[in-house]
């Protein structure tokens, strides 16, 4: 994980109309978590969506600035609270952590290459966008690459077949579905018609005897 440092300044008042306030000076509530305590700060929204908005996205190490104090501590992202229309944070939740002790975060899944099943006419479904590893954070992943140049209609890229650090632990269920290549809609129904077709019958038995014995005269 890469690390980003993030100004903070202690929070002493807390509330609905102290948050308010603090959004309108473009400042956004945040708690940082340690040990079963918390901290109330504030950080400065720029800043912070400057972090997020990178190639790292959320899952960076966080490394607080807060004024006043000597050391700063390293945290992880553990809640964003915004308002998806106008892009407006109402809270942030930090989890304190100690680079020598493991972690564990859910990582996203980047999918790279071009499947030959969708080039068949198949449908790429993805069914996990991100899963659980445990490690140190020095050593955890930014996001794990999936290729799927290999993958044909009716394969599967299981949570087992992702590649990762060999000093990383996969928490997720191993047999997870990440991603599959199914049949597209104009296939599936193609082999549904096929497969509810009735057969005709033309004749059978005595009317068979017969049909044939018309074909006769009928070729005198």
């Amino acid at each position: 994980m890469e690390t980003a440092e993030l100004k903070a300044e202690k929070r002493d008042v807390v509330g609905k109309e102290s948050s308010k306030k603090l959004r309108r000076e473009g400042r956004v509530p945040a708690v940082l978590y340690s040990d079963g305590e918390s901290s109330t700060l504030t950080v400065d929204a720029r800043d912070f969506r400057a972090i997020v908005h990178s190639k790292s996205g959320t899952n960076v190490i966080v490394k607080l600035k807060i004024a006043g104090m000597r050391s700063h501590p390293s945290a992880i992202i553990k809640e964003i609270q915004k308002n998806p229309l106008r892009n407006e944070y109402f809270s942030i939740d930090f989890q304190k952590i100690a680079m020598d002790e493991k972690i564990n975060a859910m990582v996203p899944i980047s999918v790279v290459g071009e499947a030959p099943g969708v080039k068949a006419g198949g449908m790429l479904e993805q069914q996990l966008w991100e899963v659980e590893l445990e490690g140190l954070p020095t050593d955890m992943p930014g996001n794990l690459v999936v290729d799927v140049s290999t993958l044909v209609v009716g394969a599967a890229i299981h949570a087992r077949d992702i590649v990762i650090p060999a000093d990383i632990e996969l928490v997720t269920d191993p047999d997870s579905t990440i991603l599959a290549i199914s049949l597209g809609k104009a296939e599936v129904e193609g082999a549904e018609a096929v497969e509810g077709a009735e057969p005709e019958l033309v004749a059978s038995g005595g009317a068979a005897a017969k049909a044939a014995e018309k074909e006769a005269e009928a070729s005198k």
